[in-house]
């Protein structure tokens, strides 16, 4: 039977607790020890220096292509507005389409509008579209050029190559310009075909068809050497062809 007790205290009251360390808290152990941090580390100045011009040119390189953006949006428009007449600035002539025919003619049979051996094979191969225009410009050495494009899409880049191969050659006939077949009067010139200038290519499904020749009233040359200035004009010329033709 335990000691007598006040009610409702434990037992231990005034005294230890059992279990409880009593050693004085200075004699448990060593004092309480706080460690500094150790200092920062010196930078590497030159890296420092490294880190901020590379930084420095990435502003630099990502400015340039803004500019370069902004700028080469702003040229599209002037690109696209060039009108329809006109020579790309990339041909060596510049070029302007005749008042009569301001606009290229476009026509669905193309047999009704060639002669020759190239009349027979466009009824037997129908072409898709035909589109002419006719053009002037001016020589090297000042003289006045007529210059008609013809573009026949045909059905197949097959059929397009067997239209050239027959039109490249001599007395086979060809497509009509526009002098030939009268839409246009540029007396005493019958037509710009035979002793003038051509050129013709093929682009996929299209032939490009090329015949030129000078005003009436032009100064005549040497023949080889005329021959050479109409046949550099309808090169240059066929540029047109790509455009009104597409």
């Amino acid at each position: 039977m335990s000691g007598p007790h006040s009610a409702g205290q434990p037992p231990w009251r005034g005294g230890a607790i059992p279990g409880e360390d009593t050693t004085p808290l200075r004699q448990r152990g060593a004092p309480l020890q706080f460690q500094a941090e150790p200092p920062p580390q010196p930078q590497n100045k030159v890296l420092v220096w490294v880190l901020r011009g590379l930084g420095l040119l990435a502003v630099a390189v990502i400015s340039g292509l803004i500019w370069w953006y902004i700028n080469d949006e702003g040229a599209t428009p002037t690109q696209n507005q060039t009108q329809p007449s006109e020579q790309p600035a990339s041909g060596q002539f510049t070029f302007a389409a005749v008042p009569e025919v301001a606009e290229p003619k476009h026509d669905s049979n193309c047999a009704d509008h060639a002669y020759g051996d190239v009349q027979k094979f466009l009824q037997t191969t129908p072409c898709q579209q035909l589109t002419r225009g006719l053009y002037t410009t001016t020589s090297a050495d000042g003289r006045k050029v007529y210059a008609n494009v013809s573009v026949v899409r045909m059905p197949t880049a097959e059929n397009a190559a067997k239209l050239r191969e027959l039109a490249d050659s001599d007395g086979t006939g060809n497509v009509k310009d526009l002098v030939r077949e009268g839409l246009v009067k540029v007396a005493p010139l019958t037509s710009l075909s035979g002793a003038g200038g051509y050129h013709a290519v093929q682009h996929d499904r299209n032939v490009i068809i090329v015949e030129s020749d000078f005003a009436p009233g032009s100064a005549k040359g040497e023949k080889q050497k005329d021959e050479d200035i109409l046949d550099a004009i309808c090169v240059d010329a066929t540029l047109l062809g790509d455009r009104i033709g597409a």
